[in-house]
């Protein structure tokens, strides 16, 4: 009965270990340079499109952006706009989408900029 019981109670912890890994990370550039900017949020049940601009401080350029996105049930679709250093997080129209995210981006200074 108490090999049963430690099975049962080792089974349990495996999978609430496997409930609380639900982060994905998506990377866009090169990890060079130091953090310019940095947002967490959360994203609404009714929310599928979600876009976050990235805004730099004067004379740099971006090099890396990383984008950790925690939700339990599926990842999402997360694109970088280069153009307008802009993040786009979305999900399919019935995905579940509650779900918090942090974006993290690095800059270099810019050597034509005076």
């Amino acid at each position: 009965m108490k090999w049963l019981i430690f099975v049962y109670v080792c089974m349990l912890t495996q999978s609430i270990k496997c409930m609380a890994e639900t982060i994905d990370v998506f990377e866009f550039g090169n990890n060079v340079g130091s953090v310019a900017f940095s947002k967490s949020g959360n994203i609404g049940l009714l929310e599928k499109n979600v876009k976050i601009p990235i805004i730099l401080p004067k004379c740099t350029e971006l090099s890396y952006v990383r984008v950790s996105v925690d939700n339990r049930r599926g990842p999402p679709k997360v694109d970088f706009d280069s153009e307008v250093n802009t993040v786009i997080i979305k999900y399919r129209p019935l995905q579940y989408s509650r779900s918090s995210y942090t974006v993290v981006a690095k800059s270099v200074d810019d050597n034509d900029c005076e």
